[in-house]
């Protein structure tokens, strides 16, 4: 059987996690409240929707039931975030993991038990520093 992933948010993280996935054998939905940019993705994924993520409604018409993996992308849009995370894990998506945008954000995502909780910018840093002291310039 088949990986299953939704990715909630298609911002430049959301974006690239789709196109790096769309090589794999992983079926994934993509979701964003923008058209143009669930129109811009549609190609790479296996299926696009456009709805509003912060509408529990709109969420009936996603077909999500026990997906294998979640990734919701919002670090700035803290209720985005906070309900699509939630309504994941009612869901049944097994493993779920969220962007944080602050500290506080973090917090609550650990709170509601979110598998993973990644801070993109942070984590690029701080392998790009690794990278620098690896580095050996002549």
């Amino acid at each position: 059987m088949k990986k299953q992933c939704i990715i909630v948010g298609l911002g430049k993280y959301g974006k690239t996690i789709a196109k790096k996935l769309s090589d794999s054998k992983i079926e994934v939905l993509a979701v964003d409240s923008d058209m143009h940019i669930v129109e811009e993705v549609a190609p790479y994924v296996t299926k696009a929707v456009c709805i509003d993520v912060t509408s529990e409604d709109a969420w009936e018409q996603l077909p999500i039931k026990d997906f294998d993996i979640g990734v919701v992308c919002f670090g700035e849009n803290l209720s985005a975030s906070i309900l699509s995370c939630m309504i994941l894990q009612e869901r049944g998506v097994k493993y779920i993991i969220a962007k944080a945008g602050n500290k506080l954000h973090k917090n609550i995502l650990n709170r509601l038990n979110i598998d993973e909780v990644v801070f993109p910018e942070e984590f690029v840093g701080e392998t790009t520093a690794e990278n620098i002291l690896n580095l050996e310039v002549e």
